[in-house]
């Protein structure tokens, strides 16, 4: 693995060298995070795993919500855990818990005076983030009235009350219908205009939205960090597969099941169109364009596919689960 740069962490959001995470002891000893190290800059990063790949553990230390076993976190030069980088940071857990009993407002100036914002002055920016989330006609209603979708913007606006440099975000569209989590979304993109985000999600397809870099762990280690573009252009590369279209698929189709450099090809049943992989991309270009002339065929398109954030994801893990079974055995 290596390691994260030590002379330069005061121009990451987030730096940590060796994070790790150990719960209990003896034969009930579970590693969640095993020695990771990364880091972000600018932007919005999106943190990806499966279940138990050791995110909200990584999160939860980064917060100073639980302790580091070993290794170190720094956010901007801020110790992770301490009163100066909690001061740096806004964040909204997986399942926000509010004072139910407060409105909307309430709660929000609450917040602010708690962060030490002057009695003056809080209940403006209260109403500012009720108004930029659009929650101003209900900003009187107890939040205990509110929709799932209301409570997840309180829950936005809560992290935002203090004005930090890096807003944190663990699964921020969970149980959430479409039209909401597509406003969320929507959101996140406004915010970061004004700070960095790092945000932790399932649903790769909102992730891909809001993302410039992305961050893949799986059972506690991390197995890729790139760019968002980066990592599909990998992966489209990795499959060497084309999309070709034509006025007669089905023949053509049965032309080039025959090639040596063809290692896979079929029809989609969507699309209509052929879908090939083949074992040597040079000698495929030159030869596909040169068999439909030959054959009098019309060429209608013939491309390679964009990869989506979720093939790249499936595709890694896939990967990673294989290459630790076969070390397993």
């Amino acid at each position: 693995m290596n390691s994260t740069p030590l002379d330069n962490r005061d121009d990451y959001y987030i730096w940590t060298n060796n994070l790790t995470k150990v719960y209990g002891t003896g034969e009930k000893k579970v590693v969640a995070v095993r020695g990771i190290d990364f880091t972000m800059e600018s932007g919005v990063h999106g943190f990806l795993g499966p279940n138990g790949a050791g995110k909200t553990s990584t999160i939860n230390m980064l917060i100073g919500a639980i302790s580091i076993t070993e290794g170190t976190a720094y956010l901007k030069s801020k110790k992770a855990g301490t009163k100066e980088a909690r001061k740096f940071i806004g964040f909204l857990p997986q399942d926000p818990a509010f004072y139910e009993k407060l409105s909307g407002l309430e709660y929000l100036t609450y917040l602010a005076r708690l962060n030490l914002i002057p009695k003056s002055i809080a209940e403006q920016k209260a109403l500012e983030l009720l108004k930029f989330f659009d929650l101003t006609e209900d900003k009187d209603r107890k939040i205990k009235t509110y929709s799932m979708g209301m409570k997840q913007k309180i829950g936005l606006a809560a992290g935002l009350i203090h004005d930090p440099q890096l807003l944190i975000l663990d699964e921020p569209t969970s149980n959430l219908d479409p039209l909401v989590r597509k406003k969320i979304i929507d959101y996140v993109r406004k915010i970061s205009k004004n700070m960095s985000i790092f945000v932790s999600s399932h649903v790769l397809s909102e992730v891909e939205q809001m993302c410039d870099k992305v961050t893949i762990i799986n059972k506690g280690r991390i197995i890729l960090t790139d760019s968002v573009q980066n990592a599909k252009k990998w992966f489209s590369k990795s499959t060497n597969l084309y999309v070709i279209d034509t006025n007669a698929n089905e023949v053509f189709l049965s032309l080039i099941k025959g090639l040596e450099i063809i290692t896979n090809a079929w029809i989609d049943e969507k699309e209509k169109s052929i879908y090939v992989n083949t074992g040597d991309i040079e000698q495929f270009q030159k030869e596909i364009p040169k068999l439909i002339v030959e054959k009098g065929l019309i060429l209608k398109s013939f491309y390679q596919p964009e990869s989506s954030l979720q093939d790249v994801f499936l595709d890694i893990i896939d990967k990673d689960e294989g290459k630790r079974n076969g070390f397993q055995k």
